[in-house]
């Protein structure tokens, strides 16, 4: 069993969170794809730590397992293109510490039938050379790369595979560093660069090795909801100035970054995201942040916007809460606030184990591994068309009919785990197929949301129905994930499941809101009596998803913000901006010709565009460009900030947060027609037509000599 990866947070950790907050510095924002500081910074002071020139890409996760997964996706996307050395993607990964074995096949099973496939672990460097010049690979991962390693990634390089270093080790000297990190392609660093305070991974990929990403759909796709916090990445530059990364020259790139918008817009660009520096600035959504405070956020030149989205459902109470500095300046590590959250949730919920998670992916990884381990001999998993839960390597088996694209082509990131089922739960016949498919004594798990998060419709009450009968009948076990419905979102209950699927659901995943916006937190949540079930066929697996992510810092995080919000008042003034947030978007809807509905339950609605003017399918292209066209007509005209229709204010708001919100769309909607939304379709086209033509006479000026630039 692996110990706990986190240490205890020491006075400056504490420190730096609590001046984040006093100083309102906006943190968890649109997936890690906002222009942010911090993301500019850190991205330009990790390629600083790579052997070699040129300029690296480097996208955020959420440990260091979520960061290996995103550069197993990219494998897998790459294994796709002409020419690759191995189609099926195959990856061998060398480590001697079998803690990535644990990881991606914590039931040792075969490398086509495991929830990852196609990969293959050994633990000595003899075993992964033999294997290497004996059969096809993709790629090549590393782990805490030895005196061996530059000449197994020698050989990797000359049959042309992908070279991932994936370093877990604390930070050494920079001197050490860079003699461990062999030259590769990939590069995967985790919680050693916050120095295991809080979580954090990420993935550095070389200009060859992105090629394959280097476009607006791609590079959009591999984001989470905690990616690039300002939080972990403001840790991550504490700890490498502690450790003496920081040169004298290193610190005046970060002050000129912080102190320019354009300098932070061209670091973005260079060293996070291209594509998503292009069409955020494009589109004028390269916010110059001020600070966030409650559900407005503050522009540096004064203007302010109502924030409804850019926490993507991670907002609990708001901005940086005024009362998170004072309860962490109390935080004492000798307090086990993991238990504390545990009977807490066991309160709210009625589960009385909590499994620690990082991120809404990790929190379903639990849910999965936890349910093949009760049920080993019971492979199947049954899940609906729509569902999404993640897009790590395990998560993307139950997330691949998700409700947007997450490649450029179809199969991108195959294999899938072999034995799921899709169920499309709005299709005609969907009640008798789903009670075919659950007839089947291979079902060992069923999977789903109960309310899908992205058009917020829910499940069938026939289909819920069918799901309890056979359950009873065939005792496979019920995974609910709750990252979007749960706590308090979608129903007067803490998890939805208790209104809509009471007691049938084994497994349930909490992720968002436990975070406060402050640092990543997610939770998977069960029984007893799964746990020893598991525990009988996989004890040292099951004790491993115990202490994975065990942070005591973010238990306390979350249980402190629960605590504050499960008051009768906290509940009663939930309830009645829930209620004005209908009613006022009902109203909307039947005066505006823009919209002809209002979608959802609870707090999780949505503005449903009017079909009759808006024929497009939604992750279509039209769909996707008459998307961004409303979201920057209603920002530019409302001053509200949604997601594709999509609402995500805090959940327990500052009073009159929704009538505010409510009354600037009516006001800055008011005499809008379809004409307006296609002419302003049509002026965001001519503006990134025009912003491209910009960026590309800027690159060839750059490029030039010096004498012939104009």
């Amino acid at each position: 069993m692996c110990p706990d990866r986190y240490r205890g947070a020491t006075e400056a950790t504490i420190g730096t969170l609590v001046g984040l907050n006093r100083s309102k510095r906006p943190n968890i924002l649109v997936s890690g794809l906002a222009i942010t500081v911090e993301s500019a910074q850190v991205g330009y002071l990790v390629n600083e730590l790579l052997p070699g020139n040129g300029d690296h890409v480097t996208y955020y996760a959420n440990s260091l397992e979520e960061a290996l997964s995103g550069a197993i996706r990219l494998v897998r996307h790459t294994s796709k293109l002409e020419g690759s050395p191995d189609p099926q993607a195959w990856i061998l990964v060398f480590d001697p510490s079998d803690r990535l074995r644990r990881y991606f096949d914590p039931l040792t099973e075969a490398a086509e039938t495991a929830m990852v496939r196609h990969v293959r672990f050994v633990s000595s460097s003899t075993g992964a050379m033999d294997a290497l010049t004996a059969e096809a690979w993709a790629a090549l991962v590393v782990l805490d790369a030895d005196d061996g390693a530059a000449e197994l990634m020698a050989v990797a390089q000359r049959r042309e595979m992908l070279r991932v270093v994936a370093e877990s080790r604390a930070l050494p000297e920079p001197e050490e560093l860079a003699r461990r990190l062999v030259e590769g392609d990939v590069y995967v660093f985790g919680e050693n660069l916050t120095d295991f305070q809080v979580p954090f991974g990420c993935y550095t990929m070389s200009p060859s090795a992105y090629r394959v990403w280097d476009n607006p759909l791609d590079a959009m796709a591999q984001t989470s909801t905690f990616a690039a916090n300002a939080s972990s990445l403001t840790l991550v530059m504490a700890t490498l100035r502690e450790h003496g990364y920081l040169s004298a020259e290193r610190d005046r790139v970060l002050a000129e970054i912080a102190g320019s918008r354009r300098l932070r817009n061209d670091y973005f660009r260079r060293f996070a995201n291209p594509s998503a520096a292009d069409l955020m600035e494009a589109f004028g959504l390269d916010f110059d942040f001020a600070e966030a405070y409650g559900a407005r956020i503050t522009l540096r030149d004064g203007d302010s916007l109502l924030d409804c989205a850019l926490g993507n459902g991670a907002n609990l109470r708001g901005h940086n809460p005024p009362d998170i500095a004072a309860e962490l300046t109390g935080h004492d590590e000798t307090v086990d606030y993991t238990g504390r959250l545990e009977r807490l949730l066991f309160e709210l919920s009625g589960f009385d184990v909590t499994l620690p998670a990082v991120s809404g992916a990790t929190s379903v990884e639990n849910a999965l591994y936890l349910a093949r381990m009760v049920h080993p001999d019971r492979p199947r998993i049954v899940t609906f068309r729509g569902n999404f839960s993640g897009k790590t390597a395990a998560t993307l088996n139950v997330s691949r009919y998700g409700p947007q694209r997450s490649a450029s082509i179809d199969g991108a990131f195959e294999p899938y785990y072999p034995d799921v089922v899709f169920i499309d739960p709005f299709g005609a016949g969907a009640a008798s197929r789903l009670a075919s498919v659950l007839a089947d004594r291979d079902v060992g798990l069923v999977w789903c949301e109960l309310i899908q998060g992205m058009s917020c419709q829910g499940i069938p009450d026939e289909l819920l129905q069918i799901v309890g009968e056979h359950k009873r009948e065939s005792g496979f076990l019920v995974g609910v994930d709750e990252v979007l419905t749960g706590v308090w979102r979608s129903a007067d209950t803490f998890l939805l499941q208790q209104s809509w699927l009471p007691g049938v659901a084994d497994i349930a995943t909490i992720a968002k809101p436990l975070s406060d916006m402050m640092i990543p937190m997610a939770a998977t949540l069960t029984t007893r009596a799964v746990i020893e079930a598991a525990r009988h066929n996989h004890a040292e697996a099951v004790d491993e998803l115990r202490h994975r992510y065990r942070n005591n810092l973010g238990a306390h995080v979350a249980w402190h913000a629960l605590r504050s919000v499960n008051t009768e008042e906290a509940q009663q003034r939930r309830r009645s901006e829930r209620e004005t947030l209908r009613d006022g978007l009902e109203r909307l809807a039947a005066r505006s010709p823009l919209y002809e509905s209002v979608q959802g339950h609870g707090t999780h609605i949505r503005l449903i565009t009017n079909s009759r003017h808006f024929p497009f399918r939604e992750n279509g292209v039209m769909g996707e460009l008459l998307g961004q066209a409303f979201e920057d007509l209603i920002l530019r005209r409302c001053r509200v900030i949604l997601g594709r229709g999509r609402f995500f204010p805090p959940l327990f708001p500052p009073t009159g947060t929704a009538e505010q919100a409510v009354a600037r769309l009516e006001s800055g909607l008011d005499g809008v027609t379809a004409a307006t939304v296609y002419a302003n379709l049509l002026r965001n086209l001519a503006g990134l037509a025009a912003f491209a033509a910009r960026r590309q006479f800027h690159r060839l000026r750059v490029r030039a000599p010096i004498g012939q630039r104009t």
